[in-house]
């Protein structure tokens, strides 16, 4: 089933609509691989290709020609907290949207969930910002901090924002 589609245009030139969709078990192996490509590049924390898989209906994917262009998830962190998790597109599909509309529809879903508190980590917290997320310390987190904080290799020294967004005041 189809999310959302959009446009993208890349340049001057307007290429195929891409289709944001809840992921698919055969979509497993090319999330696994966009999370792996920005590992490397300090966008993201690992995650192996077992624990996508096992998560796979978490996630909401931006395909292009059937084709996975981006991705991200809706992790559970309590009965009030959801973050969103392994937010990313890929290299050649940037700067037309996809991130944006990826982040709007796991938020719409979010809300469809009746989650009243989404939050997420980046070290780009401006994107989220404009969207009505808004920056907090990690201590207004501690489900994070508890289930995921704690065992990183960055704990203590952790670069990343902490944003928030309240959906039920939304």
């Amino acid at each position: 089933m189809t999310i959302e589609t959009m446009p993208e245009t890349i340049g001057n030139e307007s290429s195929v609509a891409v289709s944001i969709r809840a992921a698919e078990s055969a979509d497993a192996a090319a999330i696994s691989a966009l999370v792996t490509a920005n590992v490397g590049l300090g966008h993201l924390l690992p995650r192996t290709a077992d624990e996508i898989a096992n998560h796979v209906s978490r996630f909401l994917v931006a395909a292009r020609n059937d084709h996975v262009v981006g991705c991200g998830e809706l992790a559970p962190l309590g009965p009030k907290l959801v973050e969103v998790r392994s937010l990313v597109v890929a290299s050649d599909s940037r700067g037309g949207g996809v991130g944006t509309a990826i982040l709007n529809a796991l938020v719409a879903d979010a809300k469809r969930q009746k989650i009243p508190r989404l939050c997420a980590f980046t070290h780009v917290p401006h994107r989220f910002v404009a969207l009505g997320f808004s920056i907090v310390p990690h201590t207004w987190l501690p489900e994070k901090i508890t289930n995921d904080c704690q065992r990183c290799e960055w704990f203590r020294r952790c670069e990343q924002y902490g944003v928030v967004f309240e959906l039920d005041r939304n």
